[in-house]
């Protein structure tokens, strides 16, 4: 009986691997797409904000977390000496463009104390990260932001735009599509 129950469950096992595989098993089977690949062009224009701020003196995201706390961004921006070249602001900006998660945190707690030159220096890195990193820039925004809302970070001139646009269509995360949608329609 035993021998007879197992030619039958090898017969089914031999049945069942010639059928049609399930929907489910045939996607798990095909080869994912790639993700998009952020062009060149759009690359090197981050790295060339990242370049500019390069040489700035030393300061890790946690010590400038710690000086918005201390002072409040404004405070944190003058303490880090804003205006100044090789600044510790400098480090920042650039530590912002590289879109490392804890810098562009960093960004979300300075955005209400920049203002005129520093908001600016702050929108270009933050364009910056958005060339490097899209989905992890678009985490950090919020609409009801000033400078972090998408409307803000992704408007901008044509030419920024033209390079910035292919890496926002890259994201391909669910829960960052409204974000990426209002990315997109800023953009034009």
């Amino acid at each position: 009986m035993m021998r007879r129950l197992s030619l039958i469950a090898l017969a089914a096992v031999a049945a069942c691997s010639q059928a049609e595989p399930e929907p489910a098993a045939r996607a798990l089977a095909e080869a994912p797409a790639a993700p998009a690949e952020i062009p060149e062009a759009t690359k090197g224009f981050a790295e060339g904000v990242r370049i500019a701020w390069e040489n700035g003196a030393a300061v890790t995201p946690e010590e400038a977390t710690q000086l918005i706390g201390l002072n409040g961004p404004e405070g944190a921006i003058a303490a880090l000496e804003a205006g100044t070249p090789g600044s510790r602001w400098t480090t920042v900006l650039a530590g912002i463009a590289s879109a490392q998660p804890t810098w562009l945190n960093v960004a979300a707690a300075l955005e209400p104390g920049a203002t005129g030159e520093r908001a600016t220096e702050l929108d270009t890195a933050l364009k910056a990260a958005l060339a490097t990193d899209p989905a992890a820039t678009l985490r950090v925004l919020e609409v009801a932001r000033q400078r972090l809302s998408p409307a803000a970070v992704c408007s901008g001139d044509a030419p920024v735009i033209r390079l910035l646009k292919p890496a926002v269509e890259t994201v391909a995360d669910p829960a960052l599509e409204a974000k990426k949608t209002a990315c997109l329609e800023a953009m034009g």
